[in-house]
């Protein structure tokens, strides 16, 4: 006889079951049926979602105190996984990878806040989750610095890097106006510019507001302004093979989810960007890249 056939769960504690049951599953009880019901057969087979990644961008992607995987990316990835009713396995790769991995088929989706481009989107298809305008990475104390007033002031800029361009068009600004150009400090890479913001060696640098947000978490010589750049955000988005309509169908229903239900706005802001989550209509509706 077996221990089914014996036992006899108390009728007082029946309705507590489902409860227990869903403790036990927390990512089954998430599932979205729509969600899960659009998933490509072979996906749903398999039971996984293959994640491509590079844990060396925080604070969207990179290595948690545990070793694993963190980031506002992991962890939004992770929670349309459960909705979807998968298992998220994520591999860290070299970011150049992620694209023609997941174009390829290894993997199912990318995420590294991909920016939405055109010629990305010649490759793959995107589903876009994010918005990241520009703001200040000053150091702490500063007074007055406004990511929309810096005619007179000197930046600290990475050699190579797309601030540099845009440096140059709001100085360029500055000439037209009258007013005095903005003056440049250049450095080899991202770890030497903040050092040398750190030290006092210029006035700012401008960062995406949720990248300046962790550094100056974890810098305590270094603070983020609340100002942002005025001029449209850059989107990022999830990378989907190009015409791949049903993972992509079967995500926008899941982040949709997760929009209604707060756990979308909850990673955001967990981040301290909240107003990184788009809206609805910008999740369904793109603006073109």
């Amino acid at each position: 006889m077996t221990f089914a056939a014996t036992f006899r769960l108390p009728r007082r504690l029946v309705p507590f079951l489902g409860f227990f049951l869903l403790l036990a599953h927390p990512a089954q009880a998430q599932v979205v049926e729509a969600a899960r019901a659009a998933l490509p057969e072979a996906v749903r087979a398999a039971g996984v979602l293959r994640i491509a990644t590079s844990t060396q961008w925080p604070p969207f992607a990179y290595q948690g105190e545990n070793g694993e995987p963190d980031g506002i990316d992991i962890r939004l990835v992770k929670l349309l996984a459960a909705k979807l009713g998968l298992k998220p396995v994520v591999e860290d790769v070299k970011f150049p990878a992620i694209v023609p991995g997941v174009s390829s088929g290894r993997y199912d989706v990318g995420v590294n806040q991909i920016n939405i481009t055109t010629e990305r989107a010649k490759a793959v298809d995107f589903l876009p989750y994010s918005q990241d305008g520009l703001g200040l990475l000053v150091r702490r104390g500063t007074a007055g610095m406004d990511a929309n007033n810096l005619c007179g002031r000197t930046l600290v800029l990475t050699q190579g890097s797309a601030q540099v361009g845009i440096a140059e068009r709001l100085s360029a600004g500055c000439k037209e106006r009258g007013q005095k150009e903005i003056a440049f400090l250049f450095f080899p890479n991202s770890a030497d510019t903040y050092l040398a913001l750190a030290n006092g060696r210029g006035d700012g640098f401008l960062i995406g507001k949720a990248s300046g947000i962790y550094i100056a978490k974890g810098n305590d010589k270094l603070d983020m302004t609340a100002s942002t750049l005025a001029g449209p955000s850059t989107v990022s988005g999830i990378v989907i093979a190009k015409g791949n309509t049903a993972l992509h169908e079967a995500l926008r229903l899941a982040l949709e989810s997760a929009l209604a239900n707060g756990s979308y706005a909850k990673v955001m802001a967990d981040f301290g960007v909240p107003d990184g989550a788009l809206t609805l209509e910008q999740i369904r509706n793109p603006a073109p890249s």
